[in-house]
Order: structure tokens, then C-alpha cells, then sequence
């Protein structure tokens, strides 16, 4: 049967690695200042502070984290967030600032006029890219409708 290790015989640190050491500073001066810029960001904003307090916290933290996911309601909502997410970056980003940009001009024009009437609207439904958009605005109905 195998017996266990007593000890350990500590490692011996060659004249190489103190020199190395006693080296550095010079070496890498430009990148221990920007280390030391980014940790002083991160005390000014607090962020150390908020490590710090997590990395306490421990296990009460990790109870806490799961207590509040451990519920049907939570984990629908994960998995929302994670399908809203890949339907957002589906969509490409020239077509989503068209829209917005649409509902902004279109928003601005409406505040500036009365209301159109039922026949104007009708009219603007004769447009190819109007039964374009009502198609889609029907495929995601339909699909609703389907989960329901």
C-alpha cells in the first residue's frame, strides 16, 4: 500500500530567479505604472471596495446568489435575457438604426400635423414596404399565438 509524502522538500530558488527579480522594475516600469493607474481607478470608483466585500461575503454571497435564482420565475427570466440577446445580435446594426431613425422622423412629422385619417392609412398599406413590415408584424403574431 502507498504510504504518504511527510514532507516536502521546499524549493531552492536558483541565483538566476533573484536576478530576475532585482531586474524587473526596469524592465517592466511602463507596465507596473499602468498597473498601478488601473488600481487606483479601481479605488476611486469603489470596485476594490466591492471585491473585497464579495470575496468576505464568501459563502454567504454564493447562498444568496442561489436562493434568488433557485425559483421557476428567475430561471425564466435567464433565459429570456440569453433569447433576447441572440435576436438582438441577429438583427444587423444598419437595420435596427433605420428603424430607430424611421420612429424618430416619424414621431417628430406626427407631432408636427393632426392625426392622418382611416383613408390615408389604408393608402400608405398599398406600399410594398408597408406589406412587408405587416407580414413580419403578422409572422410574429402568429408565432405568439403558437406559445400561447
Amino acid at each position: 500500500m502507498a504510504q504518504p509524502i511527510s514532507s516536502i522538500p521546499p524549493h531552492q530558488n536558483g541565483a538566476g530567479v533573484d536576478r530576475h527579480l532585482r531586474e524587473a522594475p526596469q524592465k517592466h516600469a511602463d507596465a507596473i505604472l499602468s498597473a498601478l493607474e488601473l488600481l487606483q481607478l479601481l479605488h476611486d470608483r469603489g470596485v476594490l471596495d466591492l471585491l473585497r466585500g464579495m470575496v468576505g461575503a464568501g459563502d454567504q454571497l454564493v447562498d444568496t446568489l442561489t436562493s434568488a435564482v433557485d425559483n421557476p420565475e428567475s430561471l425564466r427570466a435567464i433565459r429570456n435575457f440569453v433569447l433576447l440577446t441572440k435576436f438582438f445580435a441577429s438583427i444587423p446594426p444598419e437595420v435596427l438604426n433605420s428603424v430607430v431613425q424611421t420612429v424618430e422622423v416619424g414621431a417628430e412629422r406626427e407631432k408636427a400635423r393632426r392625426a392622418p385619417g382611416l383613408l390615408q392609412l389604408l393608402r400608405r398599406l398599398r406600399s410594398e414596404d408597408s406589406r412587408h413590415a405587416i407580414a413580419v408584424a403578422l409572422d410574429l403574431l402568429e408565432s405568439v399565438g403558437k406559445g400561447l
